[in-house]
């Protein structure tokens, strides 16, 4: 494990596009995901690439969408992109959805955790 730094790129954790998990994920950083999860992720932030697919909830701070997502959504920011689809809820306080984008969810604003 590397040691923390200054530097952003010591917090960022990449699930590899070959690597197949179950269970619940927790980080403090960004979270990269181009493999396969079955279980609940709770992190910082949550980039979904492409080859990406969750099947559980997200509870972040920001959730960033190009891959498939099927469960619960609850962001501060969640940017939906062309090649995203979410199944499921979304719960947000700022929200994008690109054209193309599949969002087969019930969609409500979140309240500030202030």
């Amino acid at each position: 494990m590397l040691g923390k730094t200054n530097n952003t790129e010591a917090d960022k954790s990449v699930i590899s596009s070959d690597m197949k998990i179950k269970g619940k994920i927790s980080a403090d950083g960004e979270l990269v995901l181009l493999g396969s999860v079955v279980g609940d992720i709770k992190c910082h932030s949550l980039s979904v690439e492409g080859t990406g697919n969750l099947k559980g909830n997200i509870d972040a701070d920001i959730v960033n969408v190009s891959g498939k997502c099927d469960g619960q959504v609850s962001a501060e920011v969640v940017s939906i992109q062309s090649s995203g689809k979410i199944s499921g809820d979304i719960f947000y306080e700022n929200i994008s959805i690109e054209e193309g984008a599949i969002v087969e969810a019930q969609i409500s604003k979140r309240k500030n955790k202030n």
